[in-house]
């Protein structure tokens, strides 16, 4: 399988070079999307390091702390994407699944946001934890 990221004139003509030399015989696929960037890293550092962190450093519930495993399921389950969307997903995402018995289970994940989506899942979580449970976060979202 061979892929081309088109992001320049010489790897477009990569591109139609390769298809050119396809076997006039051979079933092919040749598919174009989109490209979209996967959330960085620092984004995902920032959501691990700062964001989850204080959230269960600062949060209690009937007197009861969470651990950062915790909080990101929660945040997961309130801030992902309900649907796939290209700007803020990746293909192939989705947040829900279905098991035998009938009942869903998220299977929603980060790792399928685009850095746009990560973006806005950031800010989600950061507005809620000042609205909600009035959290002083320990990094500003901007810098990461």
């Amino acid at each position: 399988m061979k892929k081309f990221r088109l992001d320049s004139d010489h790897a477009k003509t990569k591109a139609i070079k390769a298809i050119n030399e396809l076997p006039a015989d051979g079933k092919m696929v040749v598919e174009l999307k989109k490209f979209t960037k996967q959330r960085s890293t620092g984004q995902n550092a920032m959501v691990w390091v700062a964001l989850l962190a204080d959230f269960s450093m600062q949060v209690e519930i009937d007197g009861r702390k969470f651990s950062p495993e915790v909080w990101h399921e929660q945040l997961k389950r309130n801030f992902l994407p309900d649907e796939f969307d290209e700007e803020l997903t990746l293909p192939g995402y989705k947040k829900w699944d279905f098991l035998p018995d009938g009942s869903m289970k998220m299977v929603g994940s980060t790792t399928k946001l685009t850095t746009k989506g990560m973006g806005e899942y950031i800010e989600q979580s950061y507005a809620w934890g000042i609205d909600e449970f009035d959290i002083r976060f320990s990094a500003n979202k901007n810098q990461w």
